[in-house]
């Protein structure tokens, strides 16, 4: 409203005929606000929403069908990795082995006797490859078994928590059935999606700051661990995991965090105000003061932050730009800036008869 007014009191007085420079041909400069570009520090924080995860987690499944003969872990309780988790009956992979292991033995007295009648010529070579190949294939039959037996006792992949058990003692669980989820939680992880501009800033090892809901006014410090290497089509950027250290367990899985990073500073940044910006379809405009014209300038901004941009390219420190009254204006048009227009009025105020000195 207020620039408003003094662009119609500008435009009264020099139709009036006030003194006012003109440039050549008469056209009437335009009032608007300019201001000289400033240089200043700039930071490439990236902040982003991200949720806790466990740096390992899985759930643990039997491999073969069989009855829970017992569960050696109580909820919630801390377990090695090696320990054992649960187990199953087992006295059908025991007599299975037993035989195996008796026609084990029954395959190698033939093979070592078929291999001294093959030494005295008395039967043929083979005969005695049918041996040896009996032979395999029973060695192959016991270590099947072993294995069989070997899967009836479930064992912790890693130290973790044991989560809360999905079954008890006496159940009979089929090939898949979930049994308990363990989750490591002395370190955390945290998935950020990070625009690909920014993606040549981050390097691993990189120190971040996390924040959670659950406990106001607290920081805790991560870094990066890993980066993903191919960037998604759809949301133009990638996937950065971060690892938090929660060797007091203050932190849980699935809480939701807020991350950011400061991915490099910047002390002679150009930054101007946002609304100096002028977009037009893929292209984004300054218009910059050249001896009291308006120049449309193609820019190339930077990070922005609230009230105001980085110009990466176009304007440099010391330039004058048009920060407002960028609507009325055309590529070549002259100006004048607003503050000459408020000291014109008054002094007009001070011409005025009757008016007081």
């Amino acid at each position: 409203m207020m620039f408003a007014m003094q662009t119609t009191l500008l435009m009264l007085m020099l139709s009036s005929g006030i003194a006012w420079a003109q440039p050549p041909g008469g056209n009437q400069p335009v009032p608007v606000r300019m201001m000289q570009v400033q240089s200043a520090p700039v930071s490439d924080i990236v902040t982003a929403a991200a949720t806790l995860v466990p740096h390992e987690q899985v759930i643990l499944r039997p491999e073969i069908d069989g009855r829970i003969v017992s569960l050696t872990f109580r909820e919630g309780q801390a377990i090695k990795k090696g320990n054992v988790i649960v187990k199953l009956d087992d006295a059908e992979q025991r007599a299975a082995l037993a035989a195996a292991v008796a026609d084990l033995k029954l395959a190698e007295s033939r093979f070592k006797r078929n291999a001294e009648l093959a030494g005295k010529g008395f039967i043929s070579q083979q005969a005695l490859d049918e041996a040896q190949a009996n032979l395999d294939i029973v060695k192959a039959k016991v270590q099947e078994v072993r294995v069989a037996l070997a899967r009836t006792v479930i064992r912790a992949p890693f130290t973790a928590l044991a989560g809360l058990r999905k079954v008890s003692p006496g159940a009979y669980v089929k090939k898949g059935d979930d049994i308990v989820e363990l989750a490591a939680i002395d370190q955390l992880n945290l998935d950020v999606r990070v625009p690909e501009v920014y993606l040549p800033l981050v390097k691993i090892g990189q120190l971040v700051s996390v924040t959670v809901d659950a406990m106001p006014g607290r920081t805790f410090s991560g870094k990066v661990y890993a980066i993903e290497p191919v960037v998604d089509l759809a949301t133009r950027g990638a996937l950065v995991r971060a690892r938090i250290p929660n060797t007091a367990g203050n932190l849980k899985p699935g809480m939701f965090a807020r991350v950011s990073a400061d991915l490099g500073r910047r002390p002679n940044a150009v930054v101007v105000p946002e609304q100096a910006i002028l977009p037009k379809g893929k292209q984004t405009y300054i218009y910059k003061v050249i001896e009291g014209k308006a120049d449309l300038t193609p820019v190339q901004i930077g990070r922005r932050s609230p009230g105001q941009v980085e110009v990466v390219s176009g304007v440099k420190a010391g330039d004058t730009i048009v920060v407002d009254g960028l609507l009325k204006l055309k590529p070549g048009a002259p100006v004048a800036p607003v503050e000459a227009v408020m000291q014109m009025m008054q002094k007009m105020q001070q011409q005025k008869p009757g008016a007081k000195p």
